[in-house]
């Protein structure tokens, strides 16, 4: 099926204490199949290609820029850290071109926007990513031994210096898709509720604007589950949320909401995870049990079926019908499978979930080294990414749950050791 490694041979030197390995060899290694390490990182950035294209088409010009410019700086800082010690030398060309380029999948194309609506000291913000991710590599080890994968360890520095800068709220209109500038922003034609009945493709034109200015579907999402959103009438319902406040789901398919450059549009995600499962790089059993781990936990994790100005009113299992004590009387919530999976939908495409399934829970230097202990490591990362996801925050919940479980795989390889028979 592929001329490449199966995605059970991982990169021999990413795991030099995995029990059949013996030493670590150079970072230019080989894998043990063959396959080098530029061609391997080369298939990770060509699967990465189609939300890229994606994303260039929905946030424009600006979007590239934002890679023309990170670019080039981390390419100064990899040339100045691959002189310092014994872990520069562990720095590998094509792989921090790989990193760098999924670094900017996660970034925001408002970065270098300079509208009104944004502070003016934002255009730092791709700056110091990039030599933060260069810095990350090289203390975590560099290609060949690092457990921590560094994009996501510079992704929450970048949270915690920047916060709400990182937080797209604007998307090109479709007739300006990459042409489009994304700094001349104007709210959807009135009425504006009307834009989520229609959707993306079927809005109306604004003129004198090149994109819309909306707030994210992840944004409504975390109001409602967080407890947080108060509303605007006596009282709000997890079914009023789905019926009147998102956008249908082809927005988040196809792609038509503010997100991240690499986040937005979920058919391209799954083609490009596709296109590294058919050429052997990835393990199906990381991305499968990851999914099915996170849409478990959002059908079954408590969750607000209605909001009053008394608070939330917490659920478990919101598939399941539930008595509602509602300020006008007591009445039968029914939520059902339907409303429950139309919920799990939202949940896994408003925010960076699939992106982190198919490119980065992936990376060999993370999953565990046996199969089953890779299903365990899935449905953890899964679970604890639909938690954060729910309470704490869309945006960068899945990259925090990745990051705790991952320094939980020397644990997993141990208890999952292949034992010899005699």
């Amino acid at each position: 099926m592929s001329d490449l490694a199966p995605s059970s041979a991982a990169l021999s030197f990413e795991r030099p204490d995995a029990p059949d390995a013996r030493a670590a060899p150079p970072p230019r290694a080989a894998l043990r199949s063959g396959v080098g390490v530029s061609r391997f990182y080369a298939t990770y950035i060509m699967g990465a290609g189609f939300p890229a294209v994606t994303g260039l088409l929905l946030y424009g010009w600006r979007a590239l820029v934002v890679l023309l410019v990170m670019a080039p700086i981390a390419l100064a800082a990899y040339r100045i850290w691959r002189r310092i010690g014994s872990r520069g030398r562990q720095l590998h060309p094509v792989h921090t071109c790989w990193l760098l380029f999924l670094l900017w999948l996660m970034m925001p194309a408002h970065v270098l926007a300079g509208a009104p609506t944004y502070r003016p000291d934002i255009w730092a913000v791709p700056i110091v990513a990039a030599i933060l991710l260069v810095m990350a590599t090289w203390a975590l080890g560099g290609v060949g031994s690092g457990r921590i994968h560094p994009v996501l360890v510079t992704y929450l520095l970048l949270v915690v210096a920047f916060d709400q800068m990182l937080a797209p709220s604007a998307v090109l209109q479709r007739h300006r898709t990459f042409s489009g500038d994304l700094a001349k922003t104007a709210p959807p034609a009135p009425p504006a509720h009307a834009y989520m009945k229609d959707g993306y493709l079927k809005t109306a034109h604004v003129d004198g604007a090149d994109a819309l200015q909306i707030e994210p579907a992840a944004a409504r999402l975390l109001a409602f589950t967080s407890g947080q959103k108060r509303p605007g009438r006596s009282w709000a319902s997890l079914e009023s949320l789905l019926r009147d406040d998102m956008p249908p789901l082809e927005d988040l398919i196809i792609g038509g909401q503010p997100g991240p450059i690499g986040g937005t549009c979920a058919v391209a995600i799954i083609i490009g995870g596709l296109f590294l499962l058919y050429r052997g790089i990835i393990d199906f059993r990381v991305p499968l049990s990851v999914f099915a781990g996170a849409f478990a936990a959002f059908l079954i994790l408590p969750v607000p079926l209605l909001i009053t100005d008394d608070g939330p009113d917490w659920r478990w299992l919101i598939f399941r019908t539930h008595q509602i004590l509602t300020p006008s009387g007591l009445r039968a919530e029914q939520v059902g499978w339907a409303k429950a999976v139309t919920f799990a939908n939202y949940e896994m495409m408003a925010g960076p979930m699939l992106l982190m399934i198919f490119f980065i829970a992936t990376a060999p230097a993370l999953r565990p080294m046996s199969h089953r202990a890779r299903v365990l490591y899935g449905l953890l990362v899964g679970v604890l990414a639909s938690g954060l996801q729910l309470y704490v925050s869309i945006s960068y919940g899945p990259y925090l749950a990745l990051l705790i479980v991952s320094l939980l795989t020397p644990l997993l390889d141990r208890l999952f050791r292949a034992h010899p028979l005699v």
